[in-house]
């Protein structure tokens, strides 16, 4: 019922890969829309209420909560809902990304220099970008990612909300991102970081794409 509601709400041709990117594609026209793509939780900040880190333009949990009940608003036009939508199925993602819930005074780690490959950068791109891709081509970690999970894999993973799920990412980005780094700048890394890192985003992108099928069952599933 789910997958025939975002068949019926997107135009035709689109797909949820299709629309997946267009939030950023958005975002130059959509000023308003910036800071819904993360929050920054300080690393060294334990469990606890997110509120105080979102500020009044909004943030990814905010912006998950909201277009989620923007979704699931039937009053809605189809275009609203549809745009809810792309909203969701990216903000899901973003929510995921753990440098877009983490951060060590460094906006995400936007403003930390690092150099991968002798191509230089910063944490927060690499983590976007490089990494990923570094990740994917390992040995079996895309057949892994689309392997059909299991019901108690998807108990798992699927438990908690989007502010629990922040701070999973949090955590992952203190640990993951931020501790194995080497202290000069820019950052040097090389590939034992991606090896320590690639665990932890394998299993980031298996919890955004069960997480987002957890969320539009719930919304347009019913």
């Amino acid at each position: 019922k789910a997958q025939a509601e975002v068949a019926r709400l997107l135009a035709q041709g689109e797909t949820l890969e299709s629309i997946a990117s267009w939030a950023d594609e958005v975002r130059p026209e959509r000023k308003e829309t910036s800071s819904w793509h993360y929050i920054n939780l300080p690393i060294a900040t334990p469990h606890g209420a997110w509120q105080p880190f979102c500020p009044d333009s909004g943030c990814v949990i905010r912006a998950v909560f909201d277009m989620q009940a923007r979704l699931a608003d039937t009053a809605q036009a189809r275009e609203a809902r549809a745009e809810a939508l792309k909203f969701l199925v990216h903000f899901a993602s973003d929510l995921h990304q753990p440098l877009h819930a983490g951060e060590n005074g460094d906006r995400g780690g936007n403003d930390l220099p690092i150099v991968f490959h002798s191509r230089p950068s910063n944490l927060h791109s690499f983590w976007d970008t490089s990494l990923v891709q570094s990740t994917l081509a390992l040995p079996g970690v895309h057949e892994r990612l689309l392997r059909r999970a299991g019901i108690f894999e998807r108990r798992r993973l699927q438990k908690g909300d989007p502010a629990a799920w922040a701070w999973q990412a949090h955590d992952v980005s203190r640990d993951s991102a931020y501790s194995p780094l080497p202290t000069a700048r820019p950052a040097i890394l090389d590939d034992a970081y991606v090896r320590a890192a690639a665990p932890a985003v394998e299993l980031h992108l298996r919890r955004a794409g069960l997480r987002l099928a957890r969320l539009l069952n719930e919304t347009l599933g019913r």
